[in-house]
């Protein structure tokens, strides 16, 4: 198998980690893999775009796919991928604390710290204030109007 190496955040490749494994062997069975499937290619990348400020979450290409796809992703794609995958966590992150504000037994401050202690992603990598303040940008509204009307649907 042939490694790639996609170029993300820390707080991401923790969230990636924690949800894929270590290494992802691609497949068509997954997101990622999917995902990974349409970008290869048999051309190999000769640019020289720096990803140093950028922690690095390997996926391999089992034989079949590296036969038949190809065994290279261009720098574009890869920093393409990267942004994918930190989408990937944040509606991960999204729906994970709106499902906690509908079980009504957490708030929302509570619900962010137990989605970054599941990932295990600490204090150094994503500050707690930030994802909450993050949250609260995405929801558009109050909170504790947000958890009020799940339980009032409920």
């Amino acid at each position: 198998m042939i490694q790639i190496s996609i170029p993300v955040k820390k707080h991401v490749k923790k969230y990636l980690i924690k949800k894929y494994g270590e290494i992802h062997t691609i497949s068509k069975k997954t997101f990622l893999g999917l995902l990974l499937l349409e970008l290869i290619s048999n051309e190999a990348d000769t640019s020289d775009i720096d990803f140093r400020d950028h922690d690095k979450y390997k996926m391999e290409i089992p034989e079949l796919y590296f036969n038949t796809k190809g065994f290279s992703v261009n720098r574009k794609k890869l920093k393409f991928l990267g942004l994918c995958l930190e989408r990937l966590f944040f509606e991960d992150f999204y729906s994970f604390v709106d499902v906690e504000l509908a079980k009504g037994k957490a708030n929302a401050w509570q619900s962010v710290k137990l989605f970054l202690f599941l990932y295990k992603i600490d204090e150094n990598d994503m500050k707690l204030e930030s994802m909450y303040r993050n949250y609260q940008r995405h929801c558009g509204e109050k909170i504790t109007e947000k958890k009020l009307n799940t339980i009032v649907r409920s």
